[in-house]
């Protein structure tokens, strides 16, 4: 079975739509998967081990880069297509491409619904997690023995040598104080750095894209971590604390023991998954404000998942 897969990006969502896709491969026999993606999410979609054929969405490149997209998905041949971004230039992608058989998420915008057929939930305003939207997919497709867990594992995914000099053997506690948004981003994290590195017997990693001096006694990989690794590192991690970020994502695809801290955004909606799985702290802040999430619950977090997670790796 030759399935293409639109879903570009975020890389937070790319993640819940391979969850979904590593239950159609593990499920349906003989089932091959190509993806349109964006060129700097394409080392996900590699060490995932699941993708055959990645064909690179250039927004950058105008109307110029996206027409000859278009002519390449245009020279195969599919007996599904999936639009699991719901945009207009996603839809047109998915009406252009050679299948009798074409479906997309029912909340899509821009008009993009009159192009496929819809799965799941239409309305935007129903308070679900954003992976129960693409689970109806699982069951438009017949796979009903499905794992509730959605794990991914990533086995293409390694440490650099580099990455290894600076993280050797032991294990660690991986934060990660960063995301898109600004208003999304807990203030304490560096407070909580400088705790864990008082009290905890484990080295402390920080990882994401922007170096500053707030972390000293760290492993500070920020901006020196590729895409392609970073599985790799969060497996090594034993517990993972994360604000509403793509690191939580990729986190909770691979069971770890999680803290995350989520204050205006929804962790129904956008948390972990399942969120009533054991290896998930979920902290939720007082009128959408991050101060009211103090150091001390974090730490407390922390040490739960140490004492009472039965996946918590020796």
């Amino acid at each position: 079975m030759q399935i293409l897969i639109i879903k570009p990006s975020s890389l937070g969502d790319v993640i819940h739509a391979l969850r979904i896709a590593k239950q159609i491969i593990d499920n349906i026999p003989d089932v091959f998967i190509d993806w349109v993606i964006k060129s700097e999410l394409k080392p996900i979609l590699e060490v995932s081990g699941m993708v055959r054929r990645s064909f690179v969405y250039q927004r950058a490149g105008g109307i110029r880069a996206y027409l000859s997209l278009l002519k390449q998905i245009r020279l195969q041949k599919y007996d599904l297509v999936l639009d699991l971004q719901g945009l207009l230039r996603s839809a047109v992608l998915l009406r252009c491409a050679h299948s009798q058989n074409k479906i997309g998420v029912a909340d899509g915008r821009e008009f993009s619904t009159f192009l496929y057929k819809s799965i799941g939930e239409s309305s935007r305003k129903t308070e679900i997690h954003a992976i129960d939207r693409l689970v109806p997919f699982l069951n438009h497709l017949g796979v009903d023995n499905w794992n509730r867990e959605l794990p991914l594992d990533f086995p293409n995914s390694q440490i650099s040598p580099s990455t290894h000099q600076h993280v050797g053997e032991k294990g660690f506690i991986l934060l990660f104080p960063e995301s898109r948004r600004q208003e999304k981003v807990w203030p304490h994290f560096a407070k909580i750095s400088k705790l864990l590195n008082k009290n905890s017997s484990h080295c402390i990693v920080i990882a994401g894209n922007n170096r500053d001096e707030l972390y000293p006694g760290t492993i500070d990989l920020r901006d020196r971590i590729h895409l392609a690794e970073l599985p790799a590192l969060i497996d090594r991690a034993k517990v993972v604390v994360s604000n509403d970020s793509a690191p939580l994502h990729i986190a909770s695809s691979l069971k770890k023991p999680l803290v995350s801290i989520f204050g205006p955004t929804s962790a129904k909606r956008y948390g972990p998954y399942p969120q009533n799985s054991e290896q998930n702290i979920i902290l939720t802040a007082q009128e959408k404000n991050l101060e009211t999430i103090t150091v001390e619950q974090v730490s407390f977090a922390i040490e739960n998942l140490y004492v009472d997670n039965p996946y918590y790796p020796e």
